[in-house]
């Protein structure tokens, strides 16, 4: 053989060994892209369910929020209707002490000097008008 065919073969074997390189190479590029690809797709879908909660929990805070304004309303019209309560409380309070107190006073005075009249009318009665018993 000569030379140059000896050149030929080994440059033959010189090509195959480095298209077996690339194509070894190659392939572990695409296992890397493989790999890449489905860690890709889980950090997708973990994006996914934690937006999915998000939108939960915010639903869950807006319907929280909306009850904490109806509990509020319902406190303000609580409030007012104390507001009105306490106005009907104060004039039954003004009646009670301009008319029915001095009314109360007036019928208890009566029913000391009735106690004190019969007291006294029956010690006069008895005979002990001015006795102490003891």
């Amino acid at each position: 053989m000569d030379a140059l065919s000896i050149l030929c073969i080994v440059l033959a074997f010189s090509v195959i060994a480095v298209t077996v390189a690339v194509v070894l190479a190659l392939k572990e590029v695409i296992k890397s892209a493989r790999r890449l690809t489905n860690r890709l797709d889980e950090t997708l879908r973990q994006v996914e369910v934690t937006t999915e909660d998000l939108r939960k929990t915010n639903s869950s805070i807006r319907s929280v929020i909306s009850n904490v304004d109806y509990a509020a309303a319902n406190f303000a019209h609580l409030t007012d209707g104390v507001k009105h309560f306490r106005g009907a409380v104060d004039v039954a309070t003004k009646v009670i002490d301009r008319s029915v107190s001095p009314a109360l006073i007036g019928f208890a005075g009566g029913l000391a000097g009735l106690k004190t009249a019969f007291s006294h009318i029956a010690q006069r009665i008895s005979g002990n008008s001015g006795k102490e018993t003891r």
